[in-house]
C-alpha cells in the first residue's frame, strides 16, 4: 500500500484496501495525463497487481508516464505502436478530409489502437484487465456516460467492440475532472495539476492545414468557388479539407448577413454557404453503426431513442428506420445544427447506456 495522509472524507471510498485484490492483474493505459495516472495510484492503493503501458504513435511517449511508474514502483512498458497508428488513425484522418468529411480520429483510435493493439498487449501480459482513465461507467456490463457531464467520453468510445469490455474497467467514472484533480492532489501524483492534451494528439493546435499540406503533398489544396443555395458565386476557397460544416469565420467573403459553411460539392469543388438557420436539419443517415445493447441491426429498426452527433451535443430524441445496412435517424420535435458528415453518431437510452455508435453519412 501506498502511505498516504490527509485524505479528504469524500475520497476515502477510492482508497479502501482489499488483500484479495492481489490476484487480479491490471495493466494501466498511461499517457503521462493525471487522468490515467491517478487511476493507477488508485488502484495500487486497492492492493491490485499493476502494470503499466504507454503507446508510443506518432512521437516519443510521455516520460512523465514513467515516472509515475516509477513512483509507484510498478513495471512499466511502451508499446510502438506507430505503423499501426498512421495506417488507422492518421491515414484515415487525411483521407476523411480529402473527401471533404471532417473525421473523428479518437473513435477510430479506441477502436483500432487503444482498445484494440493495446488491449490485446495488455492481455498478453498476464492481465485480467485494462484500465483507462476514462469518465466513462460499465453498468451491469453496459457501455454508459460517466458523472462528469462536461466529459460524455463514451460517444469517443462508441466503436470499442462489445466483446472487449469484459475486459476493460474504468476506476474513474464516476468522478468530475476537477474532483479528480483535487484527489490527485491528495494523492501526490506529480502531475496532478498537468494541463489536459489538445484535442487530435498528432496535429499541432492550430497547424491542421500544414498538417493536411504535408501529408497530401499539397494535393489537398484545390481551390474553387464559395457559392449561395441559388449557385451564385461569392468568393473562391483553399481547398474544401480547410473549411467544416458550420464555419462562419475565415470564409473571405462579404454580404449583409453571417454567411456559413452548409455542404461540399465534390464534383464541382465548390463549397455552398447559407444563412444560420439553413444549418439545421431534422434528419440524416448514419452508417458502420457498432451493436451494443442489441444483437442485430433489424432490432435497432423503429427504435425511439436519444442521438448526439458530437460528444459536447445534447441528446436528441429521434427514430431510427433501417434502410438496407444504414439507418435514417429522424429527430423528433427539434432539428440538429451543423450535422456534418465524417463525425460520430452514438445513440443512448434513457439510462444513459449505449444502445449503438456510427458515424454521419450525410
Amino acid at each position: 500500500m501506498l502511505e498516504i495522509k490527509n485524505i479528504t472524507p469524500k475520497f476515502e471510498k477510492y482508497l479502501k484496501f482489499n488483500s484479495n485484490n492481489k490476484n487480479i492483474k491490471i495493466g494501466v493505459a498511461m499517457s503521462g495525463g493525471v487522468d490515467s495516472s491517478t487511476v493507477a495510484y488508485l488502484l495500487k492503493q486497492q492492493g491490485y497487481d499493476i502494470f503499466g503501458v504507454t503507446m508510443k504513435t506518432f512521437k516519443d511517449e510521455d516520460s512523465d508516464a514513467k515516472k509515475v511508474c516509477d513512483d509507484l514502483g510498478i513495471e512499466h512498458y511502451v508499446l510502438d505502436l506507430r505503423d499501426e497508428f498512421r495506417e488507422k488513425v492518421m491515414n484515415y484522418f487525411v483521407n476523411e478530409y480529402m473527401n471533404g468529411r471532417t473525421p473523428n480520429p479518437c473513435i477510430v483510435c479506441n477502436r483500432y489502437i487503444k482498445f484494440g493493439k493495446m488491449l490485446d498487449f495488455i492481455l498478453s501480459k498476464g492481465a485480467n484487465f485494462m484500465a483507462t482513465g476514462h469518465y466513462t461507467k460499465l453498468k451491469n456490463g453496459l457501455l454508459s456516460v460517466g458523472d462528469d457531464s462536461n466529459k460524455d467520453q463514451v460517444y469517443f468510445l462508441s466503436q470499442i467492440r462489445k466483446d472487449r469490455l469484459s475486459r476493460i474497467i474504468f476506476p474513474v467514472g464516476d468522478l468530475e475532472k476537477s474532483k479528480l484533480r483535487e484527489l490527485a492532489e491528495q494523492l501526490g501524483v506529480r502531475v496532478y495539476s498537468k494541463k489536459d492534451s489538445q484535442e487530435i494528439c498528432f496535429v499541432e493546435d492550430g497547424k491542421l492545414k500544414e498538417f493536411l499540406i504535408e501529408n497530401t503533398k499539397g494535393k489537398v489544396e484545390t481551390p474553387g468557388n464559395i457559392v449561395d443555395k441559388n449557385g451564385n458565386t461569392l468568393g473562391r476557397h483553399r481547398g474544401f479539407s480547410f473549411y467544416t460544416i458550420g464555419q462562419r469565420k475565415g470564409l473571405g467573403i462579404s454580404s449583409e448577413e453571417p454567411l456559413y459553411v452548409l455542404a461540399f460539392d465534390r464534383e464541382t469543388n465548390n463549397i455552398i454557404v447559407g444563412e444560420n438557420e439553413d444549418l439545421f436539419k431534422d434528419e440524416l443517415t448514419a452508417t458502420r453503426l457498432n451493436l451494443f445493447l442489441v444483437d442485430s441491426l433489424e432490432s435497432l429498426d423503429n427504435l425511439e431513442c436519444f442521438a448526439k452527433t458530437r460528444s459536447r451535443d445534447i441528446l436528441h430524441r429521434c427514430l431510427l428506420k433501417k434502410v438496407g445496412d444504414n439507418f435514417q435517424v429522424k429527430f423528433i420535435n427539434n432539428k440538429v445544427r451543423a450535422i456534418t458528415p465524417g463525425q460520430g453518431i452514438v445513440f443512448y437510452n434513457d439510462d444513459g447506456n449505449v444502445i449503438a455508435g456510427g458515424f454521419i453519412e450525410r
